[in-house]
């Protein structure tokens, strides 16, 4: 199980997000993409992602109008997961505000500390492997519960779209060369249009060519056939 924090399903939602920054508090390049690309791989592997309850609230907070799409995007995505904040998680939250205390941690607001308390505690209990947060203070906490964090800087940037991509060359090593794939080519026979592979090499032929090192072997038949058996009697009756 992975977790999406509100930070990015933010960018992942809103059509014009805040600017995302990194630790060092630069902004981050084509930081929208860069979500974008994470959720399409991870839909493409099936993954589902998980939304703690906390985390839904403070989007459809920052949600305007489109609280009602936000809302059928989540719920009825299948790709996202809606996790409440139970006994389980209830239990992993008491632990780690008893460690907080201890430790004399500073917060900015009981109210942040508290959605970012149940966040990393429903984490805890789901037992999600990656968070997925650009808060800094859910990276904190989570690595009390020993769970990574990933921030959008963190992420790699997608290929460039407007960047043609590179042709594939040839190994130098080995005597095959270069891979010559065939072009498309209408062919307008019959009146009939449609398509045909073209190929860059010259097609083989289903003639056999003569090798003067590799003579042609001889066909059988029934007759040659018979008169080697005939020659092969003679040569007994002699013997």
């Amino acid at each position: 199980m992975i977790i999406f924090d509100s930070s990015f399903l933010v960018v992942l939602l809103q059509r014009d997000p805040p600017e995302a920054k990194d630790r060092e508090n630069k902004p981050v390049s084509r930081f929208k993409e860069r979500v974008e690309s994470l959720a399409a791989s991870l839909d493409v592997s099936n993954n589902p992602i998980g939304v703690p309850a906390p985390a839904m609230a403070e989007i459809l907070v920052r949600a305007g109008k489109g609280r009602a799409q936000y809302i059928t995007t989540l719920q009825d995505t299948w790709r996202f997961q809606i996790l409440p904040f139970d006994s389980r998680a209830a239990i992993e939250a008491g632990d780690l505000i008893e460690k907080i205390k201890t430790a004399k941690e500073k917060w900015e607001t009981w109210a942040k500390l508290k959605f970012d308390l149940q966040i990393t505690a429903i984490a805890k209990a789901e037992a999600a492997t990656l968070i997925y947060a650009d808060d800094e203070d859910i990276e904190r906490y989570a690595k009390r519960f020993n769970i990574p964090v990933k921030r959008i800087c963190d992420l790699p940037l997608p290929p460039d779209p407007t960047q043609p991509e590179k042709p594939i060359e040839s190994s130098p090593l080995g005597s095959q060369g270069v891979l010559a794939l065939g072009t498309v080519k209408e062919d307008k026979s019959d009146g009939e249009k449609g398509a045909s592979i073209q190929s860059g090499t010259p097609e083989p032929s289903n003639k056999l060519e003569a090798d003067p090192a590799h003579p042609p072997s001889l066909q059988g038949s029934d007759s040659g056939r018979a008169q080697g058996e005939t020659a092969g009697q003679e040569t007994t009756g002699k013997s």
